[in-house]
């Protein structure tokens, strides 16, 4: 049972299917590509990662505007702090200057 969430649930489903890592033919390119099979898992795993902290969020801000937040509240809590992580991580200072770090001086 969805809990009354059929169609927030289906679309954090949909979500999910179109970030996970894709089909076996892909993962054999990807191997190939990297050519190294700890890279390879580990692509594999952080889109797998990836696909289901976006879902998480989608269903739990969803939760936010059906207006089951008493039943979600620790799930909310997590999607907030993992949009907020990912907000950081798309708007933080860039360290590299063509391709060298810069030195902070003080």
């Amino acid at each position: 049972s969805s809990g009354g969430h059929g169609a927030l649930a289906g679309y954090s489903y949909l979500v999910f299917n179109l970030l996970c890592a894709p089909c076996f033919a892909a993962i054999g390119a990807i191997k190939r590509e990297m050519n190294n099979a700890k890279w390879t898992w580990f692509a594999i795993g952080y889109q797998c990662g990836f696909a289901y902290i976006i879902s998480l969020i989608v269903f739990q801000i969803g939760c936010l505007f059906t207006g089951d937040i008493a039943s979600h509240i620790i799930g909310i809590i997590a999607a907030i702090a993992a949009l907020g992580c990912i907000c950081y991580m798309l708007l933080r200072k860039n360290k590299y200057n063509e391709n060298h770090l810069i030195e902070n001086r003080k």
